[in-house]
């Protein structure tokens, strides 16, 4: 019986091990009309999409599973759950008015950043992807739950969690939608930014590489 369960689980930890070295290789479109700066924050796991607002500031979001990050529900258990079949999922948002420049980024993120990697894109992008993802948070019955642990504040997200929509490839789906090259599969938040004149900030770091 252990034996069968062994041959079932095979292929999927096949998978995940394939997954594991797979890194997200980031192109920026080039020569936007109307650029912009947008920042992929990888937190070692997990990232985050961090964009420019029109009125002053900069708002950061976040997809994950609903129980991991809004819960903090984080055994064994909902860990298996949340990769092995669909579960609730939340996204993030938060809004940060007096923060301007890259160099008070890591404020935004309480749990912990690596890396910052700026990416430029087409301004007209940017509102677009924003004005979709604020209106999850704008619909009339969200109700949204503040995660201290983050600092972002979660609306339950139409489609479910698990290991083939999970945050690092919702992030990169983003940042698809503005024109940005990923390729690769970014599962545990692997990233490597391929444009020549771009560098990433590693948190800790005076200068960029």
């Amino acid at each position: 019986m252990r034996s069968a369960y062994a041959l079932r689980r095979a292929p999927l930890l096949l998978v995940l091990l394939l997954l594991a070295g797979c890194a997200g290789r980031l192109t920026p479109p080039e020569a936007p009309v109307s650029p912009v700066t947008v920042y992929l924050l990888d937190h070692g796991r997990h990232a985050s999409l961090v964009l420019p607002r029109r009125e002053g500031g900069m708002v950061r979001y976040s997809y994950g599973e609903w129980r991991w990050y809004v819960e903090a529900e984080r055994h064994l258990l909902s860990g298996a759950a949340a990769l092995l079949w669909p579960t609730r999922s939340g996204l993030g948002r938060g809004v940060h008015e007096a923060i301007t420049g890259p160099e008070a980024l890591s404020g935004l993120a309480p749990e912990g950043l690596v890396a910052v990697y700026p990416l430029v894109a087409e301004e007209a992008r940017v509102i677009a992807l924003k004005r979709r993802l604020d209106a999850h948070f704008e619909a009339p019955l969200a109700s949204p739950a503040y995660s201290e642990e983050f600092d972002l504040l979660f609306v339950p997200y139409p489609r479910a969690y698990w290991w083939t929509h999970q945050s690092n490839l919702v992030t990169a789906r983003w940042l698809r939608s503005l024109g940005v090259e990923v390729r690769g599969i970014p599962w545990l938040s692997r990233w490597r930014l391929e444009a020549p004149s771009a560098s990433p900030y590693h948190h800790g770091e005076k200068d960029h590489e």
